[in-house]
C-alpha cells in the first residue's frame, strides 16, 4: 500500500519496542556464507510471532535451509533469497533449538538434510524424522505465506516495518564493512590503492528491525 504524503513517520522505531518478546536476538552464522538462509528465517521467525500475536514464537532454523534447500543453493557458499522462501512455504522448516546451526569449522563437509517434510493434506505439512538434537522432540513445521518485495523508497520500507515487522535487506559489502562496529555503515575505500586482491566486494542479506 503506498504511503500517503502528508503521512509522519516516527523518527526512531525498534520494533522490539512495540512487539516485546516475538523480536528473536540474531543467531552466529560464524564462517559461513549462508546470510541468505539466516536473515530469512530470522524475518520470517519474527513475522510468525507477531502476525501469531504471540501465539507462536519460533526462532526458525538456518540449519534446516542451509542443508535442505538446495535447490540451486550452495549452502554456507551463498544463495537465492527467493529460493529460501520457496522452500519455507512450501517444504516449512523446525525451529533452531530442534535442528541447531553446524559451523564449518566443526564440520567442513556438507551437511546432508536430517529434516524432511511431508503434506498432511490441506496445505499442512510434518516432519518425518525425529529433530536432530536429540535434546528437543517439538519438531513442528514452520510455514510462511509468499514473499512479497517492496518499493526501494526508504520511507515505504519504514512504513512497512512500522506496520508489519522487520524486513530483509541486501547490502553491497565491501573490504572495510570488516572493521564496521557501530552506528550508520557508510562505504569508505579504506583498500584503494592496494591493488583488487584487498578490495573485497560481494553481498550480505540482513534482518532490519528498526
Amino acid at each position: 500500500m503506498a504511503m500517503d504524503s502528508n503521512e509522519v513517520l516516527p523518527r526512531h522505531f525498534d520494533a522490539a519496542t512495540k512487539w516485546p518478546g516475538m523480536i528473536h536476538e540474531p543467531l552466529d552464522q560464524g564462517n559461513c556464507a549462508g546470510s541468505w538462509a539466516f536473515s530469512t528465517a530470522a524475518v520470517a521467525s519474527d513475522r510468525i510471532s507477531i502476525h501469531s500475536m504471540g501465539h507462536m514464537t519460533p526462532s526458525l532454523s538456518p540449519q534446516n535451509l542451509l542443508s535442505c534447500d538446495t535447490r540451486n543453493q550452495r549452502g554456507c557458499s551463498g544463495g537465492r533469497l527467493d529460493g529460501a522462501w520457496w522452500y519455507l512455504r512450501r517444504r516449512g522448516v523446525v525451529t533452531d533449538e530442534c535442528y541447531p546451526f553446524t559451523s564449518p569449522e566443526s564440520q567442513p563437509a556438507a551437511q546432508p538434510c536430517m529434516m524432511h517434510s511431508r503434506s498432511t493434506g490441506r496445505g499442512k505439512r510434518q516432519a518425518t524424522a525425529r529433530c536432530p538434537n536429540p535434546q528437543t522432540h517439538a519438531n513442528d513445521i514452520y510455514q510462511s505465506t509468499p514473499a512479497y518485495r517492496l518499493a526501494s523508497s526508504e520511507k515505504e520500507i519504514m512504513k512497512e516495518l512500522l506496520e508489519n515487522g522487520p524486513v530483509q535487506a541486501i547490502l553491497e559489502v565491501h573490504e572495510d564493512f570488516f572493521l564496521y562496529r557501530s552506528g550508520i555503515y557508510r562505504h569508505t575505500p579504506v583498500a584503494e590503492g592496494k591493488g583488487p586482491k584487498h578490495q573485497r566486494h560481494g553481498t550480505h542479506s540482513v534482518k532490519i528491525t528498526g
